[in-house]
């Protein structure tokens, strides 16, 4: 994008000479031919002269004057068809003709200018304004920005680099980031650099990318001090969360432990294994909170490995349920026996199902376990987890994948709310989606969409 009002392009100039040459003549002969004076004649040229100044500014109406200037001599000035000036009245006529059109040209060349800038300065303006809306709309500021710079003046490609130590560093980039075009620097302090590729960028242009390079940067300050707030907001609810759900089944082992070891308290067998069940369900509790908080952590931090295999639903399934103790045993299954396999990290996909099931058999009612199903749906099987439970409103659904958000929860031993979270983010590494939907009868069903091997995952 140019914005308008700059110079007047060459093409205009020569337009204004061309007409400064044959304007003049033409109208000089058209007054002869009719018969008007000096004076008639003289408001005729000046039209002329204005007329070139409108069209091709300064020097060519420069030349218009003089060349009105000769032309009402040679034709209208006794002696006539000669240069020379017989009277003295003629004389004083002819130069106020020269001053009049000298200072006209002046005038309108000055007025064209300021109408230029006035132009270029509120199409910078309207540049500015569009740019700055685009950006306030959007989730993400700084490259939402850079896009809007790239799509506005036409770049290959936009990159915001950051002074790190003694180098520099992309913080981001839009566009196609290979070697093409021209490439532009404009720097927004010590610390930051907008480099653009693309098509050369007229002065005014550059204006305009010089204040949004200073944008920019105050962008990226924004995002950074967003990241640390919700790292702070993270931290703060997983200390909340930890300080509690972490002490709970520990309290419960430590009190165990203490028990069996008391020498002052005798217990029956019955006794003892009791103790030493709860000290087993209070260890496997704190277990599966620790390998929550640790994939959590790790996928947070994209450090989670994956190995992708072909595997059978009826096989991992078992698993699953196992890990979730005599609960797990009375969870019903009913997957067809032509369900395809899947293709997914076997570690990673028990995790899954694990917290589904879980998350399932926390709100399930007495009397009433979840149900597991399956179909095959195009290139996906959809593992289906359904319990009957007291169901959240549709308008929350999204809330439940939130790490440490537990919606509804009924007792003080259900976990860090990480469960969910880490369900779908592991269903997504492993090329899943995870999905809520409504239980017919009150409820909610969660759906595990994982692909079938050699074959994509299917939109929707």
């Amino acid at each position: 994008m140019s914005a308008p009002g700059g110079p007047l392009s060459r093409r205009r100039q020569l337009a204004g000479f061309g007409l400064a040459v044959a304007g003049p003549p033409l109208l000089a002969l058209v007054a002869h031919a009719t018969g008007l004076d000096l004076t008639g004649s003289i408001p005729l040229l000046l039209a002329a002269v204005v007329g070139v100044a409108l069209v091709g500014g300064l020097w060519p109406a420069l030349v218009a004057a003089v060349g009105g200037v000769l032309l009402l001599n040679y034709f209208f000035v006794p002696p006539l068809h000669t240069l020379a000036i017989a009277t003295r009245s003629d004389l004083v006529a002819v130069a106020m003709f020269v001053v009049v059109a000298l200072a006209v040209s002046w005038v309108v060349d000055l007025a064209a200018r300021r109408t230029r800038q006035a132009g270029r300065a509120a199409a910078e303006a309207h540049t500015l304004a569009t740019i700055a809306g685009a950006v306030l709309r959007s989730a993400d500021p700084l490259h939402a920005l850079l896009r809007q710079l790239r799509d506005t003046f036409g770049l290959t490609s936009v990159t915001l680099l950051e002074r790190v130590g003694n180098d520099w560093q992309p913080a981001a980039t839009v566009g196609d980031i290979e070697p093409a075009g021209e490439q532009l620097r404009v720097t927004a302090g010590q610390s930051v650099t907008l480099v653009l590729r693309g098509p050369p960028l007229s002065p005014a242009d550059q204006r305009i990318v010089r204040a949004f390079a200073a944008q920019s940067a105050v962008a990226l300050r924004q995002q950074r001090l967003m990241v640390a707030a919700e790292g702070d907001r993270v931290r703060t609810a997983l200390l909340a969360a930890v300080g509690h759900d972490l002490r709970t089944p520990l309290a419960s082992a430590k009190a165990a432990v203490a028990g069996l070891r008391s020498p002052e308290v005798e217990f029956d067998p019955e006794d003892r294994d009791e103790l030493l069940a709860t000290a087993e369900e209070s260890i496997d509790r704190l277990a599966g909170l620790v390998a929550n908080l640790l994939d959590m952590s790790r996928l947070q931090a994209g450090a989670l490995g994956i190995t992708p295999a072909d595997v059978g639903l009826e096989e991992v399934l078992p698993r699953a349920l196992d890990e979730l103790g005599a609960a797990g045993r009375t969870v019903a299954v009913r997957l067809p026996d032509d369900l395809p396999a899947v293709r997914a990290d076997p570690g990673l996909l028990d995790r899954v199902l694990v917290n589904l099931v879980g998350n399932a058999l926390r709100y399930s009612p007495a009397g009433r376990p979840p149900e597991i199903g399956g179909a095959a749906c195009g290139n996906l099987v959809e593992l289906r987890v359904v319990d009957h439970g007291p169901g959240i409103p549709a308008d929350k659904w999204e809330q439940v994948f939130l790490p440490f958000q537990r919606l509804g929860d009924r007792h003080s031993h259900d976990g860090v709310g990480l469960g969910l979270a880490l369900a779908r983010g592991l269903a997504e590494a492993m090329g899943g989606t995870l999905r809520p939907a409504e239980t017919p009868g009150g409820g909610l069903t969660m759906i595990l969409a994982l692909p079938v091997p050699g074959k994509g995952v299917a939109a929707g």
